[in-house]
């Protein structure tokens, strides 16, 4: 009897019963770009992104960047680890820099 999971690529099947984890993406081939880990599932954008999205992601960053806090910096389409199971990638990112490499993103704060 064939099952929803025998008719999925190979890459698509999570590493272990628990589910996909986040470090899983650094190492997993094929996956699409931008995909993300929520709650130990895979979410793929399966679309391009509009241009208007471009262009209000652009200006939005921009005006952050100009209002942000001594030490914060924006940044976009970064995948940020938030835990085991979540991987999300915000179209817009505060950050506090420099941080060490092997330390977690900060969120910043006035």
């Amino acid at each position: 009897m064939t099952t929803a999971w025998d008719a999925l690529p190979h890459w698509m099947l999570p590493p272990r019963p628990s589910g996909w984890e986040a470090d899983d993406l650094d190492n997993a081939p094929g996956l699409p770009r931008h995909t993300k880990l929520i709650d130990g599932a895979l979410i793929f954008m399966i679309s391009p992104q509009r241009s208007w999205h471009a262009r209000v992601v652009t200006r939005l960053t921009t005006a952050l960047d100009h209002q942000a806090a001594e030490g914060c910096v924006m940044d976009r389409d970064m995948t940020v680890k938030l835990n085991e199971k979540n991987r999300p990638e915000p179209a817009v990112l505060a950050v506090t820099v420099p941080r060490p490499a092997n330390r977690p993103l900060a969120p910043c704060r006035r």
